[in-house]
């Protein structure tokens, strides 16, 4: 069958006779005038047009999408993936954008309440001008309506900033060291690991001036202490202030977790900076 078909590839473009004679009556013949050429030529249109059939069969069903769309659906899959990340960061970004303009809005732009320390005319009226002074302070309160007078043992957290912070302080929670500072990677405080749960203290007496949920590093907390000093808290499980709050030393504003897409087990990353620039917190604290 080979050799008869290499034949008529060999004599495609000639007309072949092809003679059929009957086992049974040797004297009985049949007859067939062939062109090769025109049978491939029909043998291929036929196949062309099977191929051509399938594929629109496929085209318009839904196993078309099987076949055609395989790798559009993988890359798809990876444009959507990539969209997600990119709006999850841009999430993030924004989120540390805006505690960063809270934070410079109240170092730079802020302003307390303006006290004026002087003697009041109820004081002279009572004790006269020569009185002499009790260890007590008096207090004038600018821009209310009325003048009030308010004592300093009277104004909670009057003293908050008045001190420097001590260090060494005591670490904020009790664990151990497995994130060291490493500013060039972009890490600006250390990882402290700690059980799931564990109380979260702060350093020193401070005002919170930004508690918020970020994408990347789940529950954040910033505390401004005196000397420009603030201390930063991230991947709370639950915190128990919010911004506005005055914390005294070794109160515990949140709890230990494992928040944010940046977490890797529960721990907390705790950062320190001095008048805008970062400093290794290892350096400060106490570290168990």
């Amino acid at each position: 069958m080979v050799s008869f078909i290499k034949k008529l590839i060999e004599r495609r473009k000639e007309e072949l006779n092809i003679l059929l004679f009957d086992e049974n009556n040797p004297h009985q013949q049949e007859t067939y005038t062939i062109q090769p050429g025109k049978i491939f030529l029909m043998i291929g249109g036929i196949n062309l047009a099977v191929v051509l059939i399938v594929l629109f069969i496929l085209f318009i069903t839904p196993l078309g999408t099987m076949v055609f769309n395989k790798e559009d659906r993988a890359v798809r899959s990876s444009v959507l993936e990539i969209t997600e990340r990119v709006n999850a960061l841009q999430d993030s970004l924004q989120a540390r954008d805006n505690q960063l303009a809270e934070i410079q809005h109240i170092i730079r732009d802020g302003t307390d309440t303006t006290f004026n320390i002087r003697s009041t005319p109820e004081w002279d009226e009572m004790y006269g001008e020569s009185a002499p002074q009790q260890n007590v302070q008096t207090f004038h309160v600018n821009g209310l309506r009325e003048i009030q007078s308010l004592q300093s043992d009277q104004i909670i957290f009057s003293d908050i900033f008045t001190g420097t912070v001590a260090f060494p302080a005591e670490a904020p929670v009790d664990g151990s060291l497995t994130g060291t500072y490493r500013p060039g990677d972009g890490h600006f405080g250390i990882d402290i690991a700690a059980n799931r749960g564990a109380d979260v203290r702060t350093i020193a007496d401070g005002v919170v001036i930004s508690s918020n949920w970020t994408f990347n590093n789940g529950y954040v907390v910033h505390v401004l202490h005196g000397d420009g000093l603030i201390s930063v808290f991230k991947h709370f499980s639950e915190v128990y202030y919010m911004k506005g709050d005055a914390v005294r030393k070794g109160d515990t504003i949140g709890k230990v977790g494992e928040t944010g897409l940046l977490a890797s087990g529960p721990h907390i990353h705790f950062e320190l900076w001095k008048n805008g620039i970062s400093l290794d917190p290892s350096n400060y604290i106490n570290l168990y």
